[in-house]
């Protein structure tokens, strides 16, 4: 196994260990301490166990019960790794709906996600279909909200979250599906949208918006008590 690690331009600091880097085949390594902190990480690279977002925490006692987040055929792990991170942060649902643009098993999400895994409830969903039909199979009350740049309203209109609402952002390419807009109308609720300044900037990073969209949502349910801990 080769790694190489790049910091200045032209400045390139590698490291190399034989092919297997078990303790009695490993390749003796002299140089700095930071070569051989490489190597160590190399190796506990190497021993990991196989892990999925399927593996991530079930701790349903602890998550909110007001609000899920669904990220519809997302396609790049570091932004779902970092959506499971804030999900932690939040203790909200996260469910992820195929088709997916990485394996579940990829080590770039569970990087992204870092250490917060254990704390993320994690849902994943094989079709919209699948999805839609464990969502109708929920208890009331529950709302489909979509967030779109073809969204209607702003997505911090007083009063447009509620106990119960199911917040879905699409891929990072092509947004949310026509079908998702339409349940969201079917459900009673909405598709919303983040303003931005488009003379530069096609559209918002997926984890960025979904910070936006879900704080605010967690901004309004959670007003009332809030302010009054605050008096």
């Amino acid at each position: 196994m080769h790694l190489c690690f790049r910091t200045l331009p032209g400045v390139k600091l590698c490291t190399q260990t034989c092919q297997s880097i078990k303790t009695s085949g490993r390749r003796a390594c002299s140089g700095s301490p930071f070569k051989r902190s490489l190597l160590a990480f190399a190796e506990r690279e190497a021993q990991e166990q196989p892990w999925s977002a399927n593996s991530a925490g079930q701790k349903q006692g602890q998550q909110r019960q007001d609000l899920h987040l669904v990220l519809v055929n997302p396609q790049n792990p570091q932004n779902a790794g970092s959506v499971a991170r804030t999900c932690a942060a939040t203790s909200v649902a996260l469910h992820l709906v195929k088709p997916l643009g990485f394996d579940i098993d990829s080590r770039k999400l569970k990087r992204a996600g870092l250490d917060y895994w254990p704390f993320v409830v994690v849902k994943i969903h094989d079709s919209w279909q699948d999805f839609y039909s464990y969502f109708n199979e929920q208890s009331d009350p529950k709302r489909l909200l979509g967030f779109s740049k073809r969204g209607t309203k702003h997505y911090a209109t007083p009063g447009t979250y509620q106990a119960g609402d199911w917040l879905m952002f699409g891929a990072e390419t092509t947004g949310l599906p026509t079908e998702a807009h339409t349940a969201a109308v079917d459900t009673q609720g909405a598709v919303v949208k983040i303003p931005m300044i488009e003379t530069h900037v096609r559209s918002l990073n997926l984890a960025v918006s979904v910070g936006v969209g879900l704080y605010e949502a967690i901004r309004q349910l959670d007003f009332a008590q809030v302010a009054a801990e605050h008096k």
